[in-house]
């Protein structure tokens, strides 16, 4: 039995001997490959040729490539004007009444009518937008009048512009555009860019200083004996009614008002507290008599233009407006006492000065510290009730703001002469209209 077993064995080792000589050629003629291996590391993809045998990839790598996980954050489409874009999404179709600053007044137009306006596919269209003034704006949405209220100064306190019997946290108030005001004159091509100190423009405004020829303003544009001042006193001698100033101001409750009053407060110019007013109601505490009281933005623009020896102050874009080419600039000193003309970048230079703790109890940025920052600047407000009775209005509303703040900042803001927002003040934006809601929805939420 032993012997049996034994020859069995023996044969079994015989057949598997010859099984491998039979095989043994084959494997020993397989030749290495080169072949481009993958893998997906850190979510980045990464890419390796190898020598193998039958171009086989390690273990851990793939001869297919494959896609990175998307990183995109929830909501990022959001805001983008693209498709996919919730803010383009709205229940029903609705008309938003508008009204207030016209110191936004290009850019509401541009957002709002006309073929860059927001739409959301045709749902959402907006009434007229009179621009009659940032108080306006502000009584309106506290009388429930219009949808949203525009305001260069927001509600608050603390800053005298919270209409009486209204409660500032019943409103959410956001941030809509970063502009500046210059301060404007008609004199003649020969008498550009003059300068003007704080100080003076004050005593202008106050009734002290009534006639360009003034030594103040001829010794500030290198005196007597300087081209300038040759000029300024030529105005005199030679009895040229642009010689007496003529004192535009805005006759409403008016937020440039506020911004140029704040201004000449804040670099020492003038002792009178910032205000809307500056020429008429019971304040009354600016004392220039030879005056022309503007309406708006564009009534100042316009007064400017029509009368020789004027003076105002007026929104930076309502320039670019064709028929305002003619408005003289007066160059103005930032806080290091360099002398600026009027641009976009030191507009901006005004905002990064300002930093990002932009509030509506912590809103002013006029005289920020810094060279070649324009001391004028100025953001404007969206005003909105923070409950919203109409759901469908509501999400309209928000949608809007949101929309403007974000892909209307990058796409229109500076076409129209204003400085778009920060990504910074961007998310304080869209982090406040989060807050509005209907019923005690929420609504304005991410979405991908």
């Amino acid at each position: 039995m032993k012997n049996l077993f034994r020859s069995f064995a023996a044969v079994a080792l015989v057949i598997a001997g010859l099984l491998a000589v039979v095989s043994a050629p084959a494997s020993a003629g397989t030749k290495n490959k080169s072949v481009v291996c993958y893998r997906l590391k850190s979510n980045k993809v990464q890419s390796k040729r190898y020598e193998t045998k039958g171009g086989v990839c390690p273990k851990g790598w793939s001869k297919h490539k494959p896609k990175p996980k998307s990183t995109a954050p929830v909501g990022s489409l959001q805001g983008s004007n693209k498709a996919g874009d919730i803010d383009n999404v709205v229940p029903s179709s609705v008309t938003v009444a508008i009204n207030g600053s016209s110191f936004d007044a290009p850019m509401v137009g541009a957002t709002t009518s006309g073929s860059t306006a927001y739409s959301a596919g045709g749902k959402v269209s907006f009434s007229s937008y009179p621009a009659a003034g940032s108080g306006t704006g502000r009584t309106a949405i506290v009388g429930g009048t219009v949808n949203i209220g525009f305001s260069d100064q927001p509600m608050t306190p603390s800053a005298g512009t919270l209409p009486g019997g209204a409660v500032e946290s019943n409103f959410v108030q956001v941030p809509y555009v970063l502009g500046g005001a210059v301060v404007g004159y008609n004199l003649g091509s020969n008498l550009s860019n003059i300068k003007l100190t704080t100080n003076e423009i004050a005593k202008i405004y106050d009734g002290q200083i009534t006639q360009w020829s003034n030594l103040a303003i001829v010794n500030t544009n290198g005196g007597l004996s300087s081209t300038t001042g040759k000029a300024l006193q030529a105005l005199y001698t030679g009895n040229s009614p642009a010689d007496t100033i003529k004192v535009v101001y805005r006759n409403a409750s008016s937020g440039t008002t506020y911004a140029f009053t704040d201004w000449l407060h804040s670099s020492g110019g003038s002792s009178h507290s910032p205000s809307g007013n500056v020429m008429e109601g019971s304040g009354n505490a600016w004392h220039a008599s030879n005056i022309l009281g503007a309406a708006n933005n564009a009534a100042m623009a316009s007064d400017i233009n029509a009368n020789p020896g004027a003076i105002g102050y007026v929104e930076y874009s309502y320039l670019l407006i064709p028929g305002n080419a003619a408005i003289q600039t007066a160059s103005l000193q930032d806080r290091e006492g360099t002398w600026l003309q009027p641009t976009l970048a030191n507009i901006a230079a005004a905002g990064v000065a300002a930093g990002t703790n932009i509030t509506p109890d912590s809103f002013s940025i006029v005289n920020e510290p810094g060279k070649n920052v324009w001391p004028l600047a100025t953001y404007s407000w969206a005003i909105v009730a923070k409950n919203q009775t109409n759901e469908a209005m509501g999400e309209a509303v928000v949608k809007y703001l949101d929309w403007e703040t974000h892909y209307g900042q990058s796409a229109i803001a500076k076409d129209e002469g204003y400085v778009p927002l920060s990504s910074a003040i961007e998310a304080y934006a869209r982090a406040q209209l989060e807050t509005v809601t209907s019923g005690g929805a929420v609504l304005l939420t991410k979405s991908s």
